[in-house]
């Protein structure tokens, strides 16, 4: 019987405390990204609450995503599910490319380090394409959304169409039809042909959209309020042309607030990732706080940097990293380090966010965790 061995580095022992800087985000933002894009990825609920257990037997802080959990556990974490269940869960998850098995031959899933600790078998559940591919996920998440919220102003308007028809004539047998109609589950393209059967484009209560403003909104560290760029009448104008003006100083373009709008075409990395359109500050706000966890960036990291940097700047630094997150070795670590560490003193979101590339210096200032040396104490002996 053919068998797959997982050959990997191990880097460090699982037994050994690892750093939260591995850009590892939190199980329940992957399960809840999941379970978002179901409809996508062809999942059902029970086969992704099994993929919830699984990934509740991995280590928060690790440098693998092997599970070595027994059916017996994962059903007994799955509230007593058939060892059948399970094995069918797993080859539906492996068919979507959300797992790979690599068994051992007898079927035990365990690991088993070289002499040296310089490698290690694993056998096991590897769910590591689920972390490599959560940015596709994401984006499927975000379509699932945006295709929700289409299909709900859908019905919305076939179902005033319907009742505008029964004013008229209450015995209209198309309009009722089509009431009955919307007790089924529709897609977009189901509500587009009812709505083109009914021979109506616009309804009396159709609008165009909130429009916003067309200043310039910039983020401030306001709590998240706006600040808007406000027009000042030409007299007043002149006067202070007239005037010498003293100590006048002028706010760099690199320090300059971000516009909401600039934020977005500079990070599209994480713009992409939102489940929302952002649109205030306090959208920009929410989505880093979901972000930082992804990017291994911890709560009280992020809640330093908040009370240091307020709470527009240190979400827009979190941004900036996600941007270019793949080159930095330890994002956590860099992103103390800016904010609150030893390179905070000269740091600037603003500037951060509007070069074209991080500094190098800055990305190798930090070293990540599988290349830290675990130095012994002198006096333990092994």
């Amino acid at each position: 019987m053919a068998f797959t061995q997982a050959t990997a580095p191990t880097g460090l022992r699982t037994n050994r405390e690892l750093s939260a800087d591995n850009s590892i985000p939190e199980r329940h933002i992957v399960v809840a990204t999941i379970r978002t894009a179901a409809p996508r990825l062809g999942l059902t609920a029970s086969v992704i609450s099994t993929l919830e257990a699984m990934l509740s037997c991995l280590a928060p802080e690790r440098n693998h995503h092997t599970v070595f959990a027994s059916n017996v556990t994962l059903s007994f974490r799955r509230n007593g599910i058939s060892d059948r269940t399970i094995r069918r869960h797993a080859a539906t998850l492996q068919e979507v490319g959300l797992l790979v098995r690599h068994d051992s031959p007898n079927r035990k899933r365990f690991t088993r380090h070289s002499g040296d600790g310089g490698k290690a078998l694993r056998f096991g559940f590897d769910l590591s394409p689920v972390f490599d591919r959560l940015h596709e996920i994401a984006a499927l998440a975000a379509e699932v959304m945006r295709e929700k919220e289409q299909i709900g102003y859908l019905r919305t308007k076939i179902r005033a169409v319907a009742n505008a028809r029964l004013l008229d004539n209450p015995d209209d047998g198309t309009a009722l039809t089509v009431l009955r109609t919307l007790r089924r589950k529709l897609t977009v393209q189901d509500c587009e042909q009812i709505l083109a059967e009914l021979e109506v484009r616009t309804v009396q209560a159709e609008a165009n959209g909130d429009q916003r403003s067309v200043e310039p909104t910039t983020m401030a560290d306001t709590d998240g309020h706006f600040v808007r760029h406000h027009r000042k009448s030409t007299i007043e104008h002149i006067d202070k042309e007239k005037r010498p003006q003293k100590n006048e100083t002028t706010v760099p373009v690199a320090d300059a607030p971000i516009t909401i709008a600039e934020l977005l075409t500079a990070c599209p990395e994480a713009a992409i990732l939102s489940l929302k359109r952002i649109e205030t500050p306090h959208d920009v706000i929410a989505h880093a706080r979901t972000l930082a966890p992804m990017m291994g960036i911890s709560l009280n990291s992020y809640d330093a940097a908040h009370q240091r940097l307020g709470p527009v700047r240190a979400a827009a630094t979190v941004w900036a990293i996600m941007q270019f997150h793949e080159k930095i070795k330890a994002v956590g670590a860099y992103f103390r380090a800016i904010t609150t560490g030893s390179k905070s003193a000269e740091f600037s979101p603003e500037k951060l966010i509007r070069r074209d590339k991080p500094p190098l210096d800055e990305l190798r200032c930090v070293p990540s965790a599988s290349q830290r040396q675990f130095t012994r104490p002198k006096h333990e002996t092994y």
